[in-house]
């Protein structure tokens, strides 16, 4: 790398860094409205909304650094070319295919970090602050273990081996103590429904301890004696965001043999393994801006413009997503097809530059 291709990635690099503080602000701000509602439940205040939001923004920022590239060039390239120094550059004989390929390897370093740090410090602190919330909401009664979830209610101590999406707990089991810390009855619960406020339970298998003997009984379905609300085991024991691409690849195996949804994780697979050609196709995004049809324009429509398209991926690329599932698309396609679309846009646009 040359002095010049130096002096264009750092520039480049220096204003993703500043566009990027500028969205994290943004989205912190977001994140904590989302959080009023939930303010008061259990012991969730002030102080552990903050700590959830501080601890989700690297997560956050791996989600929207695609469109924090794009606009990051568009400033940095911008700045160079109001200062005229693009021009001076291509006098002096570099061509744009050249600060293109400064702009690439720009791109090769930030999304080097951005990948180590999104495959390993990302997953742990989106645990972290999942965990802290399910806690925090529970007024400490329920807690996150790698065989599940526990919560405790009165003398009732309970494990969830999964909760699924649709507010249903699969290989439910319930311990209830007496008041000398004897076991006085047992439950295995292979079903729980959240129907009208109030879990119903089938095939339930229960044994009674009373005193030198036992009961035990069958039941296809009863009402749960147990007052839990949704909300406290919305927290799955395996989200996306909490594991890496490996361990994404694992779960998603796993739950294939067990005949189980897994569309949503599949999803979250694909986006991430192409967030680095993503991000490729955001930077490029921006030469056309600089050097094609907006070459004369002011730096605030280049901007404009770029951050209209930035943004448009960012929506389609969080919406398409749901939608696809709803309709059946395969989730590659889901994954790929927002970047793929924006790519030939982009090659469209750069074939017109001169």
């Amino acid at each position: 790398m040359n002095l010049l291709e130096r002096y264009i990635a750092k520039t480049v690099l220096a204003a993703i860094a500043l566009v990027t503080l500028m969205l994290a602000g943004l989205q912190i701000f977001i994140l904590l409205v989302n959080q009023l509602d939930e303010l008061g439940r259990g012991d969730y205040g002030v102080a552990q909304a903050a700590f959830f939001v501080l601890l989700q923004m690297p997560y956050q920022v791996y989600l929207f650094f695609p469109l924090a590239s794009l606009l990051g060039c568009l400033v940095g390239l911008g700045i160079m070319a109001n200062h005229r120094e693009l021009i001076v550059m291509r006098a002096a004989g570099m061509s744009i295919a050249q600060i293109t390929l400064a702009v690439l390897k720009a791109a090769v370093i930030v999304i080097v970090l951005v990948t180590l740090i999104g495959e390993t410090l990302v997953p742990r602190l989106a645990r972290i602050a999942n965990d802290h919330k399910m806690q925090a909401m529970s007024g400490g009664q329920a807690l996150r273990t790698a065989s599940g979830v526990w919560l405790r209610y009165q003398n009732d101590f309970i494990t969830v081996g999964s909760v699924l999406a649709d507010d249903t707990l699969e290989n439910v089991y319930q311990f209830r103590f007496n008041d000398t810390h004897h076991m006085s009855m047992a439950r295995k619960i292979s079903h729980l429904a959240y129907v009208d406020q109030q879990w119903i339970a089938s095939d339930v298998a229960e044994t009674r301890f009373l005193g030198d003997k036992t009961e035990t009984s069958q039941i296809k379905q009863m009402p749960w004696d147990v007052v839990v609300k949704p909300e406290i085991l919305g927290a799955n024991s395996n989200e996306p965001d909490e594991m890496t691409l490996r361990e994404l690849r694992q779960y998603i195996k796993v739950q294939k043999r067990s005949h189980q949804s897994v569309s949503n994780y599949q999803l979250a697979y694909w986006q991430r393994l192409f967030q680095p050609v993503t991000t490729v196709v955001m930077m490029i995004l921006a030469i056309p801006f600089i050097f094609g049809p907006l070459r004369s324009s002011t730096m605030g429509s280049k901007l404009l413009v770029g951050a209209t398209m930035g943004f448009s991926f960012h929506i389609i690329n969080q919406f398409f997503g749901p939608v696809s599932q709803v309709y059946q698309i395969p989730p590659i396609i889901a994954a790929v097809g927002p970047t793929v679309v924006f790519a030939l846009v982009g090659i469209y646009l750069m074939r017109r530059v001169r």
